[in-house]
């Protein structure tokens, strides 16, 4: 055992313990999950008990069995051993086990060479580090022995290297019967464990040096005065009716008390009033039931600084085992009051500005549970909070919609955010459009569903009248359009008979005066040669405003001749070739779809000749089912779509108005360099209203 001259070694076991209680503690606020909170409460306990018995031990033998035994009956560890570096050979020896072994240590040592081997105890002892398998059946480490291990019943193992004096000495390994065992709190808890064993095994060594001289024991007596006095955390010590007969440094500046006052149950008086009486108590019976002390309270320093501190307090026992004090440490944990307080207030503000949303605000486990939500998903579905609880996301919608709200769900634990619109479902029956964002989030060491929901009722009301008035709007521009060609073949046959016919007669007129004119008045024949050509080019010009203004060759030859010669005309005015294919003879148009192709493939060559600096033009009309498609493409210049996109180009809209009319579908393909196609589809019927 221990002696009383080793006060470093239980001094630092102490410390430990306290800190392991210090960081229980911590977790417990946290509300873990109650499965995981069940493992961690078991290792802790385990780490206490093998704290404990590291203390009673009193050989290395000794240490290493009740070690490996605690693991197994306390732990629940399927099997544990612990294993030391032979020199000469490198192998690890097993010196103590316990749990289902038959056999399996055999194999280790046959097999495992510190320098050689590849499972995971050669690979801690080399690399100085733990290694984890948690997944024994597919972890590579385990491949050669992947088969014992499982037919005994390992799923998981830690392999933890014991260092002494600063070199790996050993092992200390343990297997789970669950994959997965070994998250990050176990694994420090265990390493802290290891750590207390290498330190015993330290102490051992040191307890053999000290045996020989008076001296050595009275330098470990200095050591441990000494590390009382650097040590950070605050100790203390009291005899066995739990009056303090020692205090270090660290715990009178946590405390704000000299070490005069402090003796005694001095110390009481730096301790909050009200957390006095409790304390008193509490340590007073913890002494008279020689038993462990954890609790927490406040110090009120001298300058009126308030210090929060946790203290824990074991028993000392002599070789009689025997309570003859208390060895103790206090820990200031003000930051983390601190802190407590600060998230408390967090949430009081986070419920605020939950509550203060327009919208529904709620939070949801996978499983469907609802964890959070505010007041005003309270009051729009009609439900309270109590039957919220017993509820699940699904309840508030109907049976034809939940379908879609599960996908959407699922779609959020994918891909991390999601929005869908359905109808909320209300406790009366009624139900709400609503527009719903969820986003995944972590909360409470869970992935959870964070949504928003926003009543869209009024929105969907102003998008069904701006549907309404874009229709109103879209029939009296046809209606516009309409008046516009009729007004404009009204023109053209006016120009073409009325001012047609007057120009043709009075053609005629000059003509017939030029007849009566004597051959020797050459002058005034020049003239009437002048007028005669003036009215030509007359005649010419409003032929070409009457064409202009209608195509007669559309209502006299169809629409095909129409676009072919419109193609010749272009040609010959702007001197860019057009060539104009179709495997149709004529198509079956009104009047109205007729006009409309027209104009569209009139103002595509227009736009040709403003902006494409092209030499050619192909255009092809086809037909598809019930479909004309029609395709102008041209090799000029080209440009980017997705730069025009906002740009008043009043021709293309002015194309798109019209296939929107005829409920065709417009499409333009262009890129700089690449030339620009412009791609019309109408259908035969319905026609043009």
């Amino acid at each position: 055992m221990l002696q009383a001259g080793n006060w470093p070694a239980l001094l630092v076991v102490l410390i430990l313990i306290g800190i392991l209680f210090f960081v229980r503690r911590l977790q417990a606020d946290l509300n873990e999950p109650e499965e995981k909170t069940v493992k961690d409460s078991r290792l802790y306990f385990l780490a206490s008990q093998l704290n404990q018995m590291v203390v009673r031990a009193s050989n290395e033998s000794r240490l290493f069995k009740e070690a490996c035994r605690i693991a197994v009956d306390v732990g629940h560890f399927r099997m544990a051993w612990i294993g030391m570096i032979d020199e000469e050979t490198q192998r690890i020896i097993p010196l103590a086990h316990a749990g289902e072994e038959t056999g399996y240590l055999a194999e280790i040592v046959s097999t495992d060479k510190v320098l050689e081997g590849s499972g995971p105890v050669s690979t801690a002892l080399r690399q100085g580090k733990y290694i984890v398998c948690n997944d024994i059946e597919h972890d590579a480490h385990m491949a050669p022995r992947k088969n014992a291990g499982l037919s005994r019943g390992y799923r998981s193992s830690i392999a933890l290297p014991i260092i002494k004096s600063g070199r790996v000495s050993g092992a200390f390994v343990l297997y789970a019967p669950v994959k997965h065992f070994f998250d990050a709190t176990e694994t420090a808890l265990l390493e802290e464990i290891t750590g207390n064993i290498s330190f015993a095994l330290e102490v051992y060594e040191r307890e053999a040096l000290q045996k020989k001289a008076e001296e050595a024991v009275l330098e470990s007596e200095k050591r441990y005065q000494t590390l009382c006095e650097i040590s950070p955390v605050g100790i203390f010590h009291t005899d066995a009716d739990g009056y303090t007969t020692y205090v270090n440094p660290a715990w009178c500046g946590i405390s704000g008390l000299p070490y005069e006052r402090a003796l005694g149950n001095g110390w009481l008086d730096a301790v909050h009033e009200k957390d006095k009486e409790a304390l008193f108590a509490g340590w007073e019976d913890a002494t008279q039931k020689e038993i462990s002390s954890t609790s927490e309270y406040r110090f009120v320093r001298p300058d009126g600084a308030v210090a929060w501190v946790i203290g824990q307090a074991i028993p000392e026992l002599n070789h009689d085992s025997q309570v003859v004090g208390y060895v103790g440490t206090i820990t200031d944990i003000t930051e983390r009051k601190i802190a407590e307080e600060e998230i408390q207030r967090e949430k009081h503000l986070s419920d605020s500005i939950i509550n203060s949303l327009p919208g529904t605000f709620y939070l949801c486990s996978k499983k469907g549970k609802f964890l959070r939500w505010n007041t005003n998903f309270e009051k729009v579905t009609q439900y309270s909070a109590a039957e919220i609880r017993q509820m699940k996301p699904p309840d508030f919608f109907a049976a034809g919609e939940r379908y879609l709200v599960a996908a959407a769900a699922e779609r959020v634990f994918l891909y991390g955010e999601e929005t869908v619109e359905t109808n909320l479902l209300l406790k009366s029956g009624g139900k709400i459009p609503y527009y719903f964002t969820g986003i995944a989030i972590e909360y409470e060491g869970e992935t959870c569903l964070m949504g928003v929901g926003i009543d869209i009722s009024e929105r969907l009301e102003a998008q069904e009248k701006i549907k309404e008035t874009s229709e109103q709007l879209r029939q009296l521009a046809a209606h516009l359009q309409e008046v516009r060609e009729e007004e404009r073949a009204s023109m053209a046959r006016e120009i073409h008979d009325e001012l047609g016919q007057q120009l043709t007669g009075l053609k005629m007129d000059v003509y017939w005066l030029k007849e009566g004119l004597a051959p020797a008045d050459k002058g005034t024949r020049q003239q009437v040669d002048t007028i005669l050509t003036l009215l030509d080019q007359t005649i010419t010009t409003v032929r070409k405003i009457s064409a202009a203004l209608r195509p007669f060759i559309l209502d006299d030859l169809g629409l095909v001749e129409a676009l072919q010669a419109h193609g010749r005309e272009f040609q010959n005015r702007f001197g860019i070739a057009v060539t104009f294919t179709t495997d149709l003879e004529e198509i079956p148009v009104s009047p109205k779809m007729g006009i409309s192709l027209f104009r569209i493939f009139q103002e595509s060559l227009t736009n040709v000749a403003r902006h494409a600096e092209a030499t050619k033009v192909a255009c092809t009309m086809t037909r598809r089912d019930n479909n004309i498609i029609l395709s102008i493409k041209d090799n000029g210049k080209g440009f980017d779509p997705t730069k025009t996109a906002g740009k008043k180009t009043l021709g293309l809209l002015g194309m798109k108005e019209r296939i929107l009319m005829m409920e065709g579908k417009f499409d333009i393909n262009s890129r700089p360099g690449a030339g620009t196609e412009i791609i019309v589809t109408v259908p035969l019927q319905p026609d043009i209203a």
